[in-house]
């Protein structure tokens, strides 16, 4: 079933941004239209300044990143927490998770600077606290068009990136948004959709 409370959503932009730990490598970037329900576009990005012209050229609002944002690589409250309850976060003091920290710190403070809001999120743990099956299935029942975009072209970050980008726009509407939180982080994902 569709979800239908879009006099709750701000107006405007959101996006989603699965960061990688080098610029080197892709990370996924995904813009959400809330006025037109549609998912506009998904690319690849590679260094810094491409990710900020990017948000900001798209005129985010919100942005949920796949990546701790934190200041410093610790395993917090909030990792241990997601873990128990079976998702699957990967600790920020973990080999390359901490050159991924300090990059998303970075940004973070970059983009809020700019004013756009950072909140987090984790892909793959959305999936599973949605219960959705994969992202058409995401993307059906929350009821957003993309039909210039061919899902099965995509690459895992540009995936994970419309995944947090739905994160953006549950939180938005703050009726289908779930987190785990604990005294030292906030992470966001998508309440159970299959019987709303």
């Amino acid at each position: 079933m569709m979800l239908t409370c879009t006099e709750k959503f701000i107006d405007g932009i959101v996006g989603g941004l699965d960061l990688a730990a080098s610029s080197k490598r892709c990370s996924g970037f995904a813009v959400i239209n809330i006025n037109t329900m549609t998912l506009e576009a998904t690319k690849c990005l590679y260094d810094d300044p491409d990710i900020v012209r990017e948000v900001v050229e798209s005129r985010v609002k919100i942005l949920s990143v796949d990546a701790p944002l934190i200041e410093v690589p610790v395993y917090r409250a909030v990792d241990k927490l997601s873990r128990i309850r079976g998702y699957s976060v990967l600790p920020p003091t973990l080999g390359p998770m901490r050159k991924l920290v300090e990059r998303a710190w970075r940004l973070k403070n970059t983009l809020e600077a700019l004013g756009v809001e950072i909140i987090e999120t984790h892909p793959r743990s959305v999936l599973k606290s949605s219960r959705a099956k994969n992202i058409r299935e995401l993307l059906d029942i929350i009821g957003l068009k993309y039909s210039n975009i061919s899902i099965e072209k995509l690459n895992r970050d540009q995936i994970d990136s419309i995944i947090a980008a739905i994160v953006a726009y549950c939180y938005s509407a703050k009726h289908c948004i779930d987190r785990v939180e604990a005294e030292d982080g906030l992470i966001y994902l998508i309440k159970p959709i299959k019987n709303v």
